[in-house]
Formats: C-alpha cells, sequence, structure tokens
C-alpha cells in the first residue's frame, strides 16, 4: 500500500495551491502597482495647479510692470521687478525645466525678460512706448504661452491616471474571472465529485470510480480513494467469501448436529422398538459424502456378521465375503492393505460388538470433521447395543426374580394347604382303614374348608401374578388396584399420593405396589372396615413412608398366624428395599400396616 501511494504521488506533481496563491499574488501585485502608478501620477500632478497659479500671476505681474513703466514709478517698479524674479526663482519653475517642452517655453520667457523688458524698466524713463509696450505683450504672450502648456502637461497626467486605472480594472476582471474558472475547473468540481463519491461509498459502494483529471492535489486525492476502493472491494469480497465459507461449514456443522441428535434419540429413547439402522448409514453416508459404508454385528466368539447393514446397492457386502478377525481392536484404525479404508470397532468397555467400514476416497485426518461424526455415530451405536445386552440382562434377572417370588409364594401358601391336605387324606384313609366311620365327617369338613382356602389362596395368587405396572406410573397402577379390591367390597379406598417429585426406580415401584396391595387384601379379608387409606409420601429426613389404615376391628394377638405368609412376603419386600416394616393399631380405631425406607435417587440428597 505505502509503494502505491508513492507511485501516486510521483504521477501528480502539480497543485491546485499554485494556480490559486499565482492567482492571487497576480490580482494583489496588480493592485499594488496600480497604487503606486496612481501615486506617482498624483505625485508629479501635485504642483501643476500651483505652476499654473505661478505663471498666470508671471502674466498678470508683465501687465502690471508695463503699466508702472509707462508711468515712470521708480520705486514701485523696482519693487514689482523684484516680485516678479522672486517668483521666476520659485523651485515649482525649476521642477518644471524637466520637461523639454516646458523647458523651451520657458527659456524664452527667461530671455525676453531679461534681454528686453528688464533693461527697458531700468532704463526709465521710456523714450518708445510703442516698443516698450511690445515687449511687455510679448512677455505676456510667453508666459500665456507657458500656462496653456502646463495645462497640457498636467491633463496628460490626468489622462495617464485615468487609463492606468481603467486598465489595472480590466486586467483584474480578466485576473478574476480566470482565477473563478480554476477554481471551478479545478476546486469546485472536484470537490462535488469526491463529496460524490464519499457518500456513495458512506451506502457500501465500494465499486464507485472517481474520474478527476490533472496532477494537482485533489487529483491525487481522487486517485487515492479509488485505489482505496479497490483494496475495500478486495477486502469485502475476501469477507464475502470467507463469510460464505463460514456459513456452509455452519450449516454444514448444523445438520451433523441434527443427525446426532436424531440418531442419538431414535437409539436411545426406547428399547422396546428397534431403529430402521439402514436409514441412518444411508444419510450418514450422504453427509460425508463417501458411498460405501458398511456395519457388521458380530458376537464375542463369531467370526462373521450376523446383522449386516451395506450400501443399498451392494448385494453382498465386502465383510460378508471375508473374515472379520482383521478388524478387532479399540479405536478407529486404517486398513493396511488399502489406505482409503478405515474400520470403526463397536466397542464399549470390555465389549466387542462388531465394526463400521468405510471405503472409498481419501483417509480420514486425525482431526477431521468426518472422522469424527462417524467415531461418534459408532459409540451411539456401541452405547445402543451395550444398553440392549443390559436391558435383555436386567429384562433375565427381573423374571428369575419373579420366579423366585412365585415360588416363594407358592411354598407360603398353595404348598402348605396341600400338605394339610395331604395330611388330612392321609388320616381319612387310616380311618378307613379301620372302619372307624364316625371319625370320617369331621376330616372330611377339614378337607373341604382346606380346599376352599387353597382355591381361595390360589385366585389370590393369580390376581398378584397378573398385577403390572401400567404405563402411567405408580399412582396409576395403586388406582387401578383399588379398584379391584373396591370392587371385591364394600370398603372405601382413599389414595393420597405425595411423592410425585421423588424418582423411583422400576424395582422400587414393583414392591410398593405389591406391599401396599397385599396389606389391602388383608384389609378385606380381615379388617372388617368401613374405610381403608393408602398413603406415600416423603419424610424429612428423605425416606418414603407407605402406610395403609383402615377403621376396622384391629389387629388382633394371633395377627401373625393369620395369612402368616402373606406377612412374610412384604417383610420380604421390605428387605430388598432395605426398609422396615411394621403393622400397627391404629390411634384411632383399626389397623395400620407402615413402610419406610430411603430411595435410590435419595440417596445422594440425603448423604
Amino acid at each position: 500500500m505505502g509503494i502505491r501511494l508513492n507511485e501516486l504521488k510521483n504521477r501528480f506533481n502539480g497543485s491546485v495551491m499554485v494556480y490559486i496563491k499565482g492567482s492571487l499574488v497576480g490580482i494583489i501585485s496588480l493592485a499594488i502597482t496600480t497604487l503606486f502608478a496612481s501615486y506617482w501620477i498624483t505625485e508629479l500632478a501635485d504642483l501643476d495647479a500651483r505652476a499654473i497659479n505661478l505663471s498666470g500671476s508671471l502674466r498678470m505681474e508683465s501687465y502690471q510692470l508695463g503699466m508702472y513703466g509707462l508711468e515712470g514709478n521708480k520705486q514701485e517698479i523696482d519693487k514689482r521687478i523684484a516680485i516678479f524674479e522672486e517668483k521666476l526663482r520659485n523651485p515649482i519653475f525649476q521642477k518644471l525645466q524637466n520637461d523639454e517642452q516646458l523647458n523651451v517655453l520657458w527659456q524664452q520667457t527667461i530671455v525676453h525678460w531679461q534681454s528686453f523688458l528688464k533693461p527697458a524698466l531700468l532704463n526709465l524713463p521710456i523714450e518708445d512706448k510703442a516698443q516698450f509696450n511690445l515687449y511687455v505683450k510679448t512677455l505676456a504672450q510667453n508666459a500665456d504661452a507657458f500656462v496653456y502648456a502646463v495645462q497640457i502637461d498636467a491633463e496628460s497626467k490626468i489622462r495617464l491616471l485615468r487609463t492606468i486605472q481603467v486598465g489595472a480594472l480590466f486586467i483584474t476582471l480578466l485576473v478574476g474571472m480566470f482565477t473563478l474558472h480554476l477554481i471551478s475547473l479545478r476546486v469546485e468540481k472536484p470537490l462535488a465529485e469526491l463529496t460524490h463519491a464519499a457518500y456513495a461509498i458512506g451506502k457500501g459502494n465500494f465499486t464507485h470510480h472517481v474520474d478527476l483529471q490533472g496532477d494537482d492535489e485533489l487529483a491525487l486525492m481522487g486517485a487515492t480513494l479509488n485505489h482505496t476502493c479497490e483494496a475495500i472491494a478486495s477486502m469485502y469480497g475476501q469477507l464475502e467469501l470467507r463469510v460464505k465459507q463460514q456459513t456452509e461449514k455452519l450449516e454444514l456443522n448444523n445438520q451433523t448436529l441434527a443427525f446426532l441428535f436424531k440418531t442419538a434419540r431414535l437409539l436411545l429413547e426406547t428399547r422396546e422398538k428397534k431403529h430402521d439402522l439402514q436409514q441412518t448409514f444411508d444419510e450418514l453416508s450422504q453427509l460425508i459424502g463417501v458411498n460405501d459404508i458398511e456395519l457388521c454385528l458380530m458376537t464375542s466368539g463369531g467370526d462373521q456378521p450376523y446383522v449386516q447393514i451395506k450400501p443399498t446397492h451392494d448385494d453382498k457386502g465386502a465383510c460378508r465375503a471375508q473374515s472379520c478377525d482383521n478388524c478387532i481392536g479399540s479405536a478407529a484404525f486404517v486398513s493396511i492393505d488399502d489406505s482409503t479404508v478405515t474400520r470403526f470397532p463397536l466397542v464399549y468397555g470390555d465389549n466387542h460388538y462388531g465394526v463400521i467400514v468405510v471405503r472409498g476416497g481419501k483417509c480420514f485426518a486425525e482431526d477431521s470433521w468426518q472422522l469424527q461424526l462417524v467415531q461418534s455415530v459408532t459409540d451411539q451405536v456401541a452405547l445402543s447395543l451395550n444398553l440392549d445386552e443390559q436391558h435383555n440382562q436386567d429384562r433375565r434377572i427381573a423374571l428369575l426374580h419373579e420366579r423366585t417370588v412365585i415360588a416363594r409364594e407358592l411354598h407360603d401358601s398353595l404348598a402348605q394347604a396341600l400338605s394339610y391336605l395331604k395330611i388330612q387324606v392321609t388320616r381319612l384313609s387310616k380311618t378307613q382303614n379301620k372302619q372307624q366311620y364316625d371319625m370320617q365327617q369331621p376330616i372330611i369338613d377339614e378337607l373341604k374348608m382346606g380346599l376352599d382356602s387353597a382355591y381361595r389362596q390360589l385366585r389370590e395368587l393369580l390376581t398378584t401374578f397378573r398385577l403390572k405396572m401400567v404405563e402411567e406410573g405408580l399412582e396409576a397402577s395403586l388406582n387401578k388396584t383399588i379398584d379391584q379390591l373396591a370392587s371385591q367390597s364394600s370398603i372405601s379406598f382413599h389414595l393420597e399420593f405425595a411423592v410425585k417429585q421423588v424418582p423411583l426406580s422400576p424395582m422400587e415401584e414393583i414392591h410398593i405396589l405389591q406391599i401396599a396391595r397385599e396389606a389391602s387384601q388383608n384389609t378385606v379379608h380381615h379388617s372388617q372396615a368401613n374405610n381403608a387409606w393408602i398413603t406415600l409420601k416423603q419424610l424429612d429426613d428423605g425416606q418414603l413412608e407407605l402406610a395403609i389404615s383402615d377403621d376396622g376391628v384391629g389387629i388382633s394377638h394371633n395377627a401373625e398366624k393369620l395369612n402368616h405368609y402373606g406377612m412374610a412376603i412384604m417383610q420380604e419386600r421390605a428387605k430388598h428395599l432395605n426398609g422396615e416394616l411394621v403393622v400397627l393399631p391404629r390411634e384411632e380405631q383399626g389397623t395400620q400396616v407402615k413402610l419406610t425406607f430411603l430411595p435410590v435417587g435419595g440417596k445422594d440428597l440425603y448423604q
């Protein structure tokens, strides 16, 4: 930029100020010259009036001398001669003698005075009066001619002064018009052009061009402005290009983030519905600009994929045709045989689930967004597979746990009832062998009662095993349980659910639901109550309290023997929750079953 500016300066050597200053100096010089000329002329004409006056007085003096000479008045003549000669010696006449024409007339006057009239006046009385009068008349005529010459000289000076003033005025007008034209051409128009250019540039038009002719400062300013506009336009174009590139990059990042969010949501939001990975990898292929992306899922001991997601145009797939032993790894790596193939192992923890193979194009750089995007998708797929595996493991554990509960409840209910019935059948068989028929009726009655009890327990177990957690959550499941129990009795059930803000695990919800149902079922069978209350709330220490209360007959001393397997199951469930289950008499009337435990989600808050 500096070199370019120096080159521009070298091209513009003129200066508009030189023209303006020269014009002003010319006008000022002309004015000063005119003033000095006028002063000089007026100085020359300053004594002309006095010279005319004195010259006229000489003519008057001539006539007076002639008159006194004719009279013969000696005394008066001597006085007049002295006055006349004193006037002749006046310095004004000495200065007037510098003019050649005036000097001739003046010399004629002096010669005629000294040669003719003065001698005649000194030789009184005058004898020839006619001659004397001729002398006087000639002197008067010479003085008159001299006066007229002085007048002509003064008038010529006035004419010269007028001529100088008119000439100065005309020259001043010409110089002024030239200066105005110069200012209009070299200053006003360029300034207007520069002002318009500045306004256009201020509006963002960096392509505006200033066309100024000349080699002065304003032309240099116009050329500099054009150069600046070109530089700004170039920088602006580069900025627009960078903005466009950054916009495209942001749009690509936005598409990448939207794709990652969509993939994560579809892979992780639900475990029951499997996501179509073919669509995901087709979108990934389009996003990174690689057509050949293959997903192969393998078991830990297998060498062939059991699930393969391949390009839509590929009928077989490369991974299906070869062993996957060389795909084992914990991070993305490039194939040794083909540098255009990059493999992304599906690894989560110590588990290997398969590999994603990207073929075609150049090898991804370590910090490229394509590599990071494929690695992120790989991590999400691996996490999804791990969650599927954990979900299946949780389902197996839950199934085993429920089978243990079923076995325990069958053992504590039907198994004991059947054992009791078996004993009664053995008694009945012995009485039959001993023909003790009178003892058979009580045994038969006990068998009927035992069968009724076993049937009732079977129905309760079937109801319990059918009980499940509805999709709406624990509160909806409790309401459904209350509706079922209310349909089996005349008891009015009331639910107070005050733990909507507490996160509960699925296992905790199942245990709470089963304990509430078991305690409510005991209320239906044994309490003879009119009302029952189920309350679930959080205490100040963070623990949850489940209370099942009724206004019935209250608890008996042998309560543990009544439906003792149900109480044992509730205690077992309380133990799994690391809580405490107690059965207490209600203060007003009836019985209260109370469970307190600290939920898993609240341990971190209250430790």
